[in-house]
């Protein structure tokens, strides 16, 4: 019998497919921010830039694997997904908390502060659990009209 956590010859080309994406993206986005930051724009501060970029990477490299339904950890992927939706949840429950308290602001200036960067980071913790679920249901769904 085949391990669940072992890709067939069409997966492996996929997840192959999910990582150039997620590399091309890495590349567009570091090279468009050196190029504002030649230019003298800052638009997050401190290492939130970077951290940003990289949670862009993520999303579109785990969200791609939802949508294609690649999992090369197998059934371990929903605990993933799981997890990191519920720390986006929290995350973005205090990141809220502290900007309509008036404690840290979401913006200084035309920046984003720690705070804000970390909102959004939040913000796609929960998509990519959204994005998961949803999947998920279209393909129960799907399997239900199949059936029929």
């Amino acid at each position: 019998m085949k391990c669940k956590k072992e890709l067939d010859e069409r997966q492996l080309l996929q997840r192959g497919n999910v990582f150039q994406h997620g590399i091309l993206l890495f590349f567009v986005l570091v090279l468009a921010n050196a190029f504002l930051k030649e230019e003298g724009v800052v638009w997050a501060e401190g290492m939130h830039e970077n951290l940003l970029i990289a949670w862009a990477v993520i999303a579109l490299c785990l969200g791609e694997f939802a949508i294609r339904d690649i999992y090369p950890m197998g059934g371990g992927m929903s605990v993933l997904y799981i997890v990191e939706g519920a720390a986006g949840l929290l995350l973005c429950g205090l990141c809220t908390f502290h900007g309509v308290t008036g404690r840290e602001p979401l913006l200084a200036g035309h920046t984003l502060t720690r705070n804000g960067a970390q909102l959004i980071q939040g913000a796609i913790m929960v998509a990519l659990l959204l994005v998961f679920v949803g999947k998920k249901l279209y393909n129960y769904k799907r399997g239900d009209e199949d059936e029929a």
